[in-house]
């Protein structure tokens, strides 16, 4: 089930009386496409085509409900003669008339992107007319949408996704709207989880490089002076960087007898270096 669909499916509320129901049936005619005085819309859940349908029934609008298949996939409608229905604007001033216009607005031609792929509300009407009035009113209530057209329609759209939450609290898709919310939470958890071990994975490798480095000055001056060329305590923080190469400095401070800091075991690896980079030159190889 797609995320529109169980957004209408929760939209989909029985409204307590005829008021509601005027105001649900309006924001339902006036999202409809016309075609030669009749009024309609298609959609892919049962549950909106019923429920809208139910509403103008309710309050002695006729309108016809039909289905077809069309590739395999069902698809419901709503149909009713222009002619039979007041189709002026009602007064949606009160937040609440409003939340309940825009509830019919949105269950005949609302959709809505699967908020685990990103943040997408939009509001098919079709008609840029239609769009900038019910934009006015959307932003009259404390809300706000972008006006844009696809292949020569117009709609609304909205790509925050506090701001989808905002639109479907209004109209009283709550759940849905704390579900969005509850992944917005966990992709951010997820992102920082994500961060910190990169983090990490990055410093590791950049400690395994150093000691890599650390690991071929000490093996050359081994094999080409002996141990004994070092002094006791250089001797000691190279044979533990040679036999423990993934071992932070501050690790392999802790493991000297006595221990000493980060900073002491870098001088003493430093000095390492130092030396091996001498030699080098003494017995004539270039960096």
């Amino acid at each position: 089930m797609s995320f529109a669909t169980e957004i209408k499916n929760e939209l989909c509320k029985n409204e307590s009386d005829k008021n509601q129901l005027r105001l649900l049936c309006m924001g339902a005619v006036f999202a409809m496409n016309e075609d030669s005085g009749i009024l309609s819309f298609r959609t892919e859940c049962k549950r909106a085509a019923d429920h809208i349908e139910q509403a103008m029934t309710a309050i002695n609008i006729p309108c016809k409900k039909s289905s077809v298949d069309i590739r395999g996939k069902k698809l419901y409608s709503v149909s009713l003669q222009k002619d039979s229905v007041d189709c002026e604007l009602p007064d949606c001033s009160d937040d609440d008339a409003f939340g309940i216009f825009l509830r019919g607005v949105f269950l005949v031609c609302g959709g809505a992107g699967d908020p685990e792929k990103g943040y997408q509300l939009e509001i098919f009407l079709h008609d840029e007319n239609k769009c900038k009035r019910l934009l006015s009113l959307i932003e009259e209530h404390g809300m706000s949408a972008k006006l844009s057209t696809r292949r020569g329609s117009s709609f609304l759209y909205i790509k925050e996704s506090e701001k989808i939450s905002d639109i479907l609290t209004f109209m009283g898709a709550m759940m849905q709207a704390m579900e969005i919310m509850n992944i917005k939470i966990y992709k951010e958890v997820r992102n920082n989880v994500n961060r910190s071990v990169n983090c990490e994975a990055a410093n590791l490798n950049k400690t395994v490089a150093a000691a890599n480095i650390q690991a071929d000055d000490i093996e050359y001056i081994f094999s080409t002076r002996g141990k004994g060329y070092l002094s006791e305590e250089l001797l000691e923080v190279a044979e533990i960087r040679l036999d423990n190469r993934e071992l932070s400095l501050s690790d392999i401070g802790e493991m000297l007898e006595p221990p000493i800091s980060r900073s002491g075991v870098n001088h003493r690896l430093k000095r390492i270096s130092e030396i091996a980079a001498m030699l080098r030159i003494e017995d004539g190889i270039k960096e």
